[in-house]
């Protein structure tokens, strides 16, 4: 990749590199509080509250900035902080999620079985957690960050003691839009605890969904414990098979829904692997869970390799120590000989169909 150096485009390749690091930075930020329960309890939000006559959403942002220590008489800390740290955070109404059709219905019981164990967990009050997936504006990183006033509960799938998923306002409010597109016949890749299927088997646009699932101790459970509450469990069939299975296959479905990773960190390579095979499932409409978040992914690692290309560090694009590795190596293989002489063709390189492309041109 070569840039031809001119005033607009080394001012804007400035900025966009600035606004990656912002964009590292306040995600590191943000993850120190992910669920961290030091920074604060519902017994010293109200007492100072009352004390200093404060909205507790003030006093909860201020704990957050002192758990961060982040000196605010800097009037760069004190912008960024306001923006991107509070603007972020969001009080939510636990009425939203409680009156939701999957928590008003399934009420199963905690059980054990082999590793796994269903349990009812809970979010304590004033404990943060992503709550939608993230978006962008002008390249900058949008987080959506809530809590609860009080305690909310959750039911979860723990595996060896640690939440392997569960049903959390971030699961209602990421599949939402999926949920509204979603009709006639479906194939869902991934079963979990079974939102998304006891949602979409409730609309009467939705003739019958199957679902493919690999673990044949998440498909007992859930037959056992959670299909009983399910409306119409009557449109839903379960195979245990492998998700890869499917691949390159014609799916023969209105709609796919992929939903087969943790994160984007964990399952870019799956991600990759279902869109290259969507060629052959033409009269499918695909969805994935956290979609807009895997494009961010996909962005930084571009920048990161901008950012190379700019310091002309000595890389070697053979090597690869991780899946990002991969990625990059790719990106410099097919953007090797490229020249990009204006904002606008860097703008076009950096969207997100452009990001995808370059990873599906085989």
């Amino acid at each position: 990749m070569k840039f031809v150096s001119s005033p607009e485009l080394n001012n804007y390749l400035s900025e966009l590199l600035d606004k990656h690091e912002l964009n590292l930075s306040i995600s590191d930020l943000l993850g120190n509080i992910f669920s961290n329960l030091e920074i604060t309890n519902s017994k010293e939000i109200n007492l100072l509250s009352e004390r200093f006559n404060s909205d507790k959403h003030e006093v909860f942002l201020s704990k957050i900035s002192d758990y961060l220590d982040i000196d605010l008489s800097i009037e760069d800390n004190e912008e960024i902080f306001k923006k991107y740290i509070e603007g972020s955070i969001h009080e939510l109404e636990t009425s939203k999620y409680l009156n939701n059709d999957y928590y008003r219905l399934v009420k199963a019981n905690p059980i054990k079985l082999g590793k796994y164990e269903l349990v009812w967990d809970h979010y304590e009050p004033y404990e943060i957690f992503a709550y939608k997936d993230m978006s962008q504006v002008d390249y900058i990183e949008i987080n959506f960050l809530g809590y609860f006033k009080e305690k909310f509960p959750f039911l979860a799938l723990n595996y060896q003691g640690v939440t392997w998923m569960n049903i959390t306002p971030n699961e209602i409010e990421t599949m939402e839009n999926s949920i509204k597109k979603i009709k006639g016949k479906v194939i869902v890749f991934g079963l979990g605890l079974g939102y998304l299927p006891f949602m979409i088997s409730n609309k009467k646009e939705v003739t019958s969904i199957k679902v493919i699932e690999n673990d044949p101790i998440i498909i007992k459970l859930f037959n056992d414990n959670l299909l009983d509450y399910f409306p119409n469990k009557n449109k839903i069939e379960i195979i245990k098979d492998d998700a890869l299975n499917y691949l390159n296959k014609d799916l023969k479905s209105d709609y796919a829904f992929i939903d087969l990773w943790h994160s984007p960190e964990d399952g870019l390579e799956l991600f990759l692997k279902f869109k290259k095979s969507e060629k052959h499932s033409k009269s499918t409409t695909f969805l994935y869970w956290l979609e807009s978040s895997f494009y961010l992914y996909l962005r930084r690692l571009m920048m990161s390799l901008i950012e190379e290309t700019l310091d002309k560090q000595k890389v070697d694009y053979n090597k690869e120590k991780s899946y990002e590795d991969h990625i990059i190596n790719i990106y410099y293989k097919k953007t090797k000989d490229l020249v990009i002489n204006n904002k606008a063709q860097l703008d076009n390189l950096l969207t997100d169909k452009s990001l995808l492309d370059l990873l599906l041109d085989d």
